[in-house]
């Protein structure tokens, strides 16, 4: 029987966070049960750098992916989670919206830039 890969948006664009999602996530992976025996990956990077495409290649996730087709511009959102397929120790990649996104705004913020790229820092083994 085939792994089913499960992500979802940990924190949305507006930096709010999906606890719902994380419960789902934590027990349909029975993360919890593997207490430390698990290892998270994110990527961080500009936008439209093909950071998606690499994690939904190198661990078997359905991360959205841009279509170089309808042109480029913001894919993801927030950060997603998904779940690692046939890999072990359990492996958690983490998607992280892109940086310098034209779309963020004109404004000049970069708060959700750099919290996100300190938050996957934070937490991420690789």
């Amino acid at each position: 029987m085939a792994e089913d890969c499960c992500s979802f948006q940990l924190i949305s664009g507006a930096g709010v966070l999906n606890m719902e999602g994380l419960e789902n996530f934590t027990r349909t992976t029975n993360l919890a049960q593997r207490r430390l025996s698990y290892a998270a990956v994110a990527i961080i990077g500009p936008q439209s750098s093909g950071k998606s495409t690499l994690l939904n290649q190198l661990f078997g996730t359905n991360f959205t992916m841009m279509d170089a087709y309808e042109g480029r511009g913001q894919t993801t959102q927030g950060i997603w989670i998904g779940k690692g397929i046939g890999i072990e120790p359990f492996t958690i990649a983490i998607d992280v919206e892109g940086s310098d996104s034209s779309e963020r705004g004109q404004d000049g913020t970069t708060t959700f830039e750099k919290r996100s790229a300190l938050f996957a820092l934070a937490i991420a083994d690789i």
